[in-house]
């Protein structure tokens, strides 16, 4: 019995030594306002079975729903801070309620990480980067953020900043730390191909940590020394890499599905629900009954649709990024309109002259995603009105002639005009209708 004893206690502590070699560190990305309740079940077991870990995110923690675009990120905010959330890149949408917003969740203790944003006085946004020492790895923690940002968000949002180079901002970083750090590992908020890229111009990077194209990587890529990791949007995963202690820190990652049938934690739940009941009421307003389910791209055509309508312009166009949902069949309530349209983009008449015109309909036959209503063939002689979103109509957009044309602002929220064509032209007004 004894005999038997000393080898359990034996085994035990091995288990212990072999579990205490292993550095875990789980990861999202492209949360986009979405719930974390059943995620924080998930992370909870992860941090019962490594209580050392590390919990890391790349980016565009808000924008995307009702609740999100309403409190300006508020709620989600809250969330990562309850869950404790150890380091955050900023991804482009975390720009879309303007930098008052950013400086308040830097304030409320949001870790974000900011290597390559910089501000006028040439000082980063937030930390360019944290070392942590874990499982006794000296861990170097940075985050970095899309230069495209500018032309995905509205100028007032990013006034005063400058998006530097982050392959740049990486060599010289770890050019000053070199002997700071064992691994150095980087969130990504620039895209599946960019990380791609940035493994090969910059060695060193143990891990890169990625979001904004909203890739699922099943299994991590790996680019020489440096695995590359992507774990989908919305938190439906919950990303998972193990780093050896063994010499070179080899790692290995995967992604744990987050289920239906994952029970939502408790905390969250309560969390949820306090900022639901704030806004239940204008949320749930029925506006009328879908005999049809409609796909994205349906809601896309009926919004140019609906735009050419109010405006009584030649053509209407909208990206395809500004819509981000279909709608149910049965009940649409406004809380549905908002999931097809989370941003604030206001209605811009735009009149142009025939070649820029022109120029206008070349840039949409390269974006087969965007949605267009109008002529396919251009008289140079005349004008041509287009009615489409502020958001557009800034010169970092991918249609810069609108910036050069003559622009009306209707100061009518696009989703405004979406809802009214819906309740007018598509939904039926009684229940029945939808039988």
């Amino acid at each position: 019995m004894k005999r038997l004893l000393a080898i359990c206690c034996i085994l035990l502590a091995a288990a212990g030594l072999a579990m205490a070699q292993e550095l875990v560190i789980v990861h999202t990305n492209d949360l986009h306002g979405q719930s974390l309740a059943r995620l924080a079940t998930v992370l909870e077991e992860q941090r019962q079975l490594h209580p050392e870990l590390l919990w890391v995110d790349a980016g565009d923690l808000f924008s995307g729903t009702a609740i999100s675009n309403l409190l300006q990120g508020e709620a989600e905010e809250a969330a990562v801070l309850q869950m404790g959330l150890d380091a955050i890149a900023f991804g482009n949408h975390d720009f879309d309620f303007g930098l008052q917003a950013v400086q308040r969740s830097l304030a409320a203790g949001v870790p974000w990480l900011s290597l390559n944003v910089l501000q006028e006085d040439g000082t980063t946004l937030a930390q360019p980067f944290v070392i942590k020492e874990v499982e006794g790895i000296r861990v170097l923690l940075t985050g970095v953020t899309t230069p495209d940002t500018p032309r995905m968000s509205f100028p007032e949002n990013v006034a005063g900043l400058t998006f530097m180079d982050p392959a740049a901002s990486l060599e010289q970083l770890l050019q000053e730390q070199e002997g700071n750090y064992d691994i150095c590992i980087v969130l990504s908020h620039l895209g599946y191909g960019e990380d791609l890229l940035l493994a090969q111009r910059v060695p060193g990077i143990k891990v890169i940590i990625g979001g904004h194209t909203h890739t699922v990587l099943n299994r991590p890529i790996r680019i020489g020394d440096t695995l590359i990791c992507h774990a989908g949007s919305g938190a439906q995963y919950l990303g998972k890499v193990v780093i050896s202690m063994d010499e070179g820190y080899p790692a290995r990652g995967e992604l744990l599905r987050v289920e239906e049938s994952t029970p939502p934690h408790p905390r969250l739940v309560e969390l949820d629900q306090r900022y639901e009941a704030m806004l239940a009421a204008q949320l749930d307003e029925v506006i009328g009954y879908s005999r049809f389910g409609y796909v994205k791209n349906g809601m896309g055509i009926l919004l140019v649709q609906a735009l050419l309508e109010f405006s009584g312009a030649d053509a209407a166009l909208y990206n395809g990024g500004g819509v981000r949902a279909g709608l149910p069949r049965g009940a649409v309530t406004r809380r549905d309109v908002f999931a097809v349209e989370p941003f604030d983009n206001q209605v811009v008449l735009v009149t142009l002259t025939g070649a820029q015109f022109a120029r206008l309909l070349e840039a949409k036959a390269m974006r087969s995603s965007d949605f267009y209503e109008g002529p396919r063939l251009v008289d140079t002689s005349r004008t041509y009105t287009v009615a489409t979103s502020d958001f557009l109509t800034t010169p970092e957009s991918s249609y810069p002639m609108l910036a050069q044309g003559e622009i009306q602002r209707l100061s009518v929220p696009v989703r405004e005009v979406l809802e009214n064509y819906l309740a007018e032209k598509v939904l039926d007004k009684a229940e029945q209708g939808a039988r």
